[in-house]
This record gives structure tokens, C-alpha cells and sequence, in this order.
């Protein structure tokens, strides 16, 4: 669970770092880019939360399926 954790963690992290690099551009492709990291990183973020629940609640917390 902690190296799921720590991954999530450096995909924000180079989520952020990606949108550094085109701070201050302009023009549709990378407003494009911009969008799409964007998403990425609250789905990402999503799995993080999920990820920490998990971890603090068990695999008993799920539902048979």
C-alpha cells in the first residue's frame, strides 16, 4: 500500500511539474495539454484518496462482490 501511495503521489507531483514547464504559453495545443493533465490529475488524486481509504480501513471494508 505505501509504494501505491508513493506512486500516486510522484504522478501529482509530475502532473504539476509538467504544467510548470508551459507556464506562460499560449495557443490551442497546449491549452489542450493543460486540460488533459488537468483531468489526469484529478483522477489521479481520486486514486489517491481511494488508496488512503483503503489503507486505513482494510480490505474488509470492501464489498463482496
Amino acid at each position: 500500500m505505501a509504494d501505491l501511495n508513493t506512486w500516486l503521489s510522484a504522478a501529482l507531483t509530475n502532473g504539476d511539474t509538467c504544467l510548470d514547464g508551459f507556464e506562460g504559453q499560449k495557443g490551442k495545443p497546449v491549452k489542450l495539454l493543460q486540460d488533459r493533465v488537468l483531468k489526469v490529475t484529478y483522477i489521479t488524486s481520486n486514486a489517491l484518496a481511494l488508496v488512503n481509504k483503503l489503507a486505513t480501513t482494510g480490505l474488509g471494508s470492501l464489498p463482496n462482490l
